[in-house]
């Protein structure tokens, strides 16, 4: 009987210990957890910058090569229009 207390005693300790690293301090388990949920989010949003500055990046770059470039993104993007032309804009219902 003294022995099973014995082993009983350090199966309750490993137990505690186990429970403590689980839910309990900054470094738990259950915070790193969602510390790796916010980490891969994250890496998420950078991608997605990196790929809408690459975009960017090449627009710009044809804006700066090309002046039919430039005169296309003026006229759909900013409505822009020559003296002699009407620029009619039609929008959907949604």
């Amino acid at each position: 009987m003294k022995y099973f207390l014995f082993k009983l005693k350090y199966v309750f300790v490993f137990l505690l210990f186990a429970v403590a690293i689980t839910f309990f301090g900054e470094s738990s388990l259950i915070n790193r957890y969602a510390q790796q949920q916010e980490i891969a989010k994250l890496k998420g949003e950078i991608d997605a910058y990196q790929r809408k500055f690459n975009q960017d990046k090449a627009t710009l770059n044809s804006l700066k090569s090309d002046p039919e470039a430039l005169r296309r993104i003026a006229r759909e993007r900013y409505y822009m229009k020559t003296p002699d032309e009407d620029i009619f804009v039609i929008e959907d219902e949604d």
